[in-house]
């Protein structure tokens, strides 16, 4: 299987958490149901995300491609490479960081976007994208979550903390363009970015019946199993 690359948006919004994340632990639940939010658990690890004006990279390559043999530290950069590019085409004067941690108590909980860490890209000084990546011993996966409209800091709802004080170390897309860049055109930069650092060409995929049917029944059966997670954890 080639390395497979996906760009989506959360609609409705959404809340997705870290892998070893306590849901009850890590969110106000009550606000959560109140505002009807769902929340998902990611495969990679970090903090809790809320995914509203904001467009979700996700590439993943099996053992043997580039992206995998080449190892943590250095796909990361390779990665963070094409956001760069990506932004700068569309106007965003973005950049690698290292990585830092606010000062102080950034909330109840600090969510995700309340620190930079590694090679991560920031505008001004500001965090742009939230990424994570996870390995096994066959494959690796990285994702993030690219602001593209000041929406996020909303978190602070779900996990305590300042909105103003978390919009003061993030910002977004629309933002730093000056200007409104759509889905699309971003999603179109993006591709471009990522054929040019590695040199490849991307090739539309489509699910089939079998595939869909597949997708469906692991995700009833995750929605079950979170549900119910949630459900004891709340009872205690």
């Amino acid at each position: 299987m080639p390395p497979v690359l996906r760009i989506y948006r959360f609609d409705p919004p959404a809340l997705s958490i870290g892998f070893h994340q306590n849901p009850v632990k890590a969110l106000d639940i009550d606000a959560v149901r109140n505002d009807g939010i769902d929340i998902v658990r990611r495969i990679t690890g970090g903090r809790a995300l809320l995914h509203d004006g904001e467009l979700t990279y996700c590439i993943a390559a099996p053992a043997g491609s580039v992206l995998f043999d080449s190892g943590l530290d250095i796909s990361f950069r390779m990665i963070a490479k094409v956001l760069v590019r990506a932004f700068r085409s569309v106007g965003v004067g973005a950049g690698l960081v290292r990585g830092c941690r606010p000062p102080g108590r950034t909330g109840l909980l600090s969510p995700c976007l309340s620190s930079v860490s590694r090679h991560e890209i920031a505008a001004a000084g500001r965090k742009l994208v939230g990424s994570a990546q996870r390995r096994t011993r066959s494959s690796v996966l990285q994702h993030g979550s690219i602001l593209m409209r000041p929406a996020s800091a909303a978190i602070v709802r779900y996990t305590g903390g300042d909105e103003e004080s978390l919009g003061r170390r993030i910002t977004s897309v629309y933002e730093e363009a000056g200007r409104d860049v759509g889905a699309d055109e971003m999603r179109a930069s993006l591709i471009e970015a990522f054929e040019e650092v590695f040199d490849a060409e991307w090739e539309a995929f489509e699910f089939g019946m079998r595939d869909l049917d597949d997708i469906e029944r692991r995700r009833l059966a995750k929605a079950g199993e979170f549900e119910a997670l949630l459900n004891e954890e709340v009872a205690v």
